[in-house]
């Protein structure tokens, strides 16, 4: 023998249930013919029931990725909006990630008809209505696999722009260069063949009016997905790349995308249906070592600002705004926005209420004099109390840490006693959270407030099972006072009501 070889089967580790780390990716790829699955991804399948014998196609499950030599060993990535997303997570610091297989790519020639039906693999449904339940995991598609995945807080859809954007006109035929008169050249070793990646001659993807409506339809889908189910995940997507053909009018006036995509969401209602505290929209598109053979040479940074987030949830905590943060590995952003124009708030009179600008409500990446950093760190949501995209996180983390102390007490009895322990652990947590600078105040009785007494439930609640606990606290942002209602109800569910929330 020519050599021997240890292989140590490792079990895939389950998540710490407090991280705020964690990214869910679907979209398309290919699997790589003949790479077996690893046993500890196999395991963690069976154990977890996504599959009894899990297939070898990986295909409509999500596959635990801690690394990214394992995803590029298990996938075909290259060309793919999927792999460049996954690889940029982890250049920009992620450490962990889900990747939902929803296929393969799609021909590089199928039509918008054709690619708009593979929306449905995504997250099927019609408009705001997704065909899924909780309680039946055959439902399960696409991005509706995070009703099993208690541990994620970034969902990613990389191929959405690429699925609506219009059909690429056919590039002109290749230019013959004039032939030359014979010469004779002294003998030479010939050059080596390059190393590098050939860049794809195919057009980056556009959206034109049309692709802007089914883009914003999509995603009106996707928030009412995670605002009635699954409301500690955030959705991140990239604003498509416009057309020249994308023109809405509105207020009097043609409002084209091209010249303000942000103008042309606005104008056109886009904006208005998808603004919620739990999207996160991100541009300019980007371009790096993993994006040379996607169209026009360009990725969807849902994956950067994702990778970004997860390395500051990491580093400083979840609640940490991402602004100014350094963008690694990106050689440039397209296209590039006039730093004075992000600030300015739109004319015409925009919306129904006021006409924010650029920067607070797109999370924009653009040009520093330090390089390429995070320049907002801001959701969609209309109201300004939701709209610093850190204090969603921050509340993200405290309903999970919440939903643990809810389960704790499902079996106890509704007496004084349950209750005040269900107080001491709530206001534990946010001690430590106003300890590590989450929430402001000069004490933790500045800090927060926690109630779960009679005050907080009526007789009703209490013959039904219901346990209410009111939580208030200062966020260590620039903002009023947030008021959060608790219910653990007989089943064990546990909703919050927000004040305030868009």
């Amino acid at each position: 023998m020519s050599g021997l070889v240890f292989e140590v089967n490792t079990r895939a580790p389950v998540s710490a249930p407090e991280r705020a780390d964690l990214a869910c990716f679907v979209g398309f790829v290919r699997r790589v013919p003949g790479t077996p699955v690893p046993l500890d991804i196999q395991q963690w399948l069976v154990e977890h029931g996504w599959s009894s014998t899990p297939s070898s196609d990986l295909e409509n499950v999500p596959v635990p990725i801690e690394r990214w030599s394992d995803f590029a060993r298990l996938f075909a990535w290259e060309g793919t909006y999927l792999g460049a997303a996954v690889r940029s997570f982890f250049t920009q610091g992620g450490r962990k990630c889900y990747v939902v297989r929803a296929g393969n790519p799609w021909p590089d020639d199928a039509l918008r008809p054709a690619r708009v039906l593979l929306a449905q693999t995504l997250l099927p449904g019609t408009e705001a209505l997704f065909d899924a339940s909780p309680h039946e995991r055959a439902t399960w598609k696409g991005a509706a696999h995070l009703f099993g995945l208690d541990d994620v807080s970034f969902l990613c859809l990389p191929d959405l722009a690429a699925l609506f954007a219009v059909d690429e006109e056919a590039l002109p035929p290749p230019v013959t260069p004039p032939s030359s008169p014979e010469v004779f050249v002294e003998c030479s070793t010939p050059a080596p063949a390059p190393v590098d990646q050939l860049p794809s001659p195919r057009p980056m993807p556009r959206a034109d009016a049309e692709g802007y409506a089914r883009w914003a339809d999509f995603l009106t889908r996707v928030k009412a997905l995670l605002s009635r189910h699954v409301r500690e995940v955030q959705l991140v997507a990239a604003i498509p790349l416009p057309h020249p053909d994308a023109v809405v009018h509105a207020h009097g006036r043609d409002w084209v995308a091209e010249e303000n995509a942000y103008t042309f969401l606005l104008a056109a209602g886009h904006l208005r249906r998808i603004e919620s505290a739990f999207v996160q929209l991100v541009y300019p598109w980007a371009r790096t070592p993993g994006s040379v053979q996607l169209p026009g040479a360009l990725e969807s940074p849902e994956g950067l600002l994702a990778g970004v987030l997860a390395r500051g949830a990491l580093l400083r905590g979840a609640f940490r705004s991402a602004l100014n943060a350094g963008l690694a590995d990106v050689v440039e952003l397209f296209p590039v926005l006039d730093r004075g124009a992000l600030a300015l708030r739109p004319s015409g009179g925009l919306g129904q209420g006021p006409d924010w600008p650029w920067l607070d409500r797109v999370s924009v990446l653009g040009p520093t004099a330090g390089g390429l950093r995070v320049l907002s760190d801001v959701t969609t949501s209309a109201s300004a109390s939701w709209r610093q995209a850190g204090v969603d996180r921050l509340l993200s983390v405290l309903i999970r840490a919440m939903r643990r102390a809810g389960v704790q007490t499902l079996f106890e009895p509704s007496a004084e006693r349950t209750w005040r322990e269900l107080v001491y652990r709530i206001e534990g947590l946010l001690v430590r959270l106003w300890e590590a600078g989450a929430l402001r105040g000069t004490s933790p009785r500045e800090a927060f407030r926690v109630r779960c007494d009679r005050t907080t439930m009526t007789q009703d609640d209490l013959d039904a099972g219901r346990l209410v606990a009111e939580v208030e606290f200062d966020a260590a942002a620039a903002l009023e006072r947030l008021h959060v209602v608790l219910t653990v109800a007989e089943e064990g569910v546990l909703s919050l009501s927000p004040e305030g929330e868009a």
